[in-house]
């Protein structure tokens, strides 16, 4: 497989461009990385671009292809995303805290950080759209095998959202850090993290596909 390096480099400035747009997945990272920390933010991030490759996998296989025909498919990825969002921002909303030392941190496995980075990204039907009509405008049949182009490419889109998303998740873990060492801004972080995750899931329940 061989691309070519100018329209592969117009490739990378547009994913850049697109990744540091303001988004579901950047805020999803700055509420992690404020109400837990730096690296809550980074995993985070890691799970949301994992989730990117899911999508790439989807794409090459035609599976988004079928989201993108099917109005039901896509309602049912849509609900399921937003019902996912909203649980996790009541949670978040109402979730306890542990201390350690002088510091409050509302207490999450970072494994449960990165498994909810990855399925809010899955069962966003617009993150599948989005490959379906990003990821082709940079294929070149003549240049080999057309789903592993699109695989490849969708990866280094998630692999720059990681990025993108991770630098997010660190400067929003150095200001909550801050506020985490008084319990009461504690709390309201999370009440404010947690009004974000809700705030998301509206705003997918509400998605419409144009």
């Amino acid at each position: 497989m061989v691309i070519d390096s100018a329209q592969f480099a117009l490739f990378l400035i547009s994913t850049l461009i697109l990744n540091i747009t303001p988004g579901p997945d950047m805020i999803f990272t700055a509420a992690n990385g404020m109400q837990r920390g730096m690296k809550a933010g980074v995993v985070s991030a890691t799970g949301i671009g994992f989730g990117a490759l899911v999508h790439a996998s989807f794409a090459a296989v035609g599976i988004s292809a079928l989201i993108a025909a099917s109005d039901l498919a896509f309602d049912i990825l849509r609900f399921a995303g937003a019902t996912y969002l909203i649980w996790i921002g009541v949670k978040s909303f109402r979730s306890g805290a542990v201390r350690f030392g002088n510091l409050t941190v509302p207490m999450m496995p970072y494994s449960v950080l990165f498994a909810r980075g990855v399925v809010t990204n899955i069962l966003n039907p617009k993150v599948a759209l989005f490959f379906i009509a990003f990821l082709p405008q940079f294929i070149d049949p003549s240049a080999g095998n057309v789903a592993l182009q699109i695989f490849v490419l969708g990866c280094l889109v998630g692999v720059s959202g990681t990025f993108v998303n991770g630098l997010v998740g660190v400067f929003a873990g150095g200001a909550g850090r801050l506020f985490l060492q008084n319990p009461t801004s504690a709390k309201w972080i999370s009440r404010v993290s947690g009004c974000l995750l809700v705030g998301l899931g509206m705003r997918l329940l509400f998605l419409e596909r144009n």
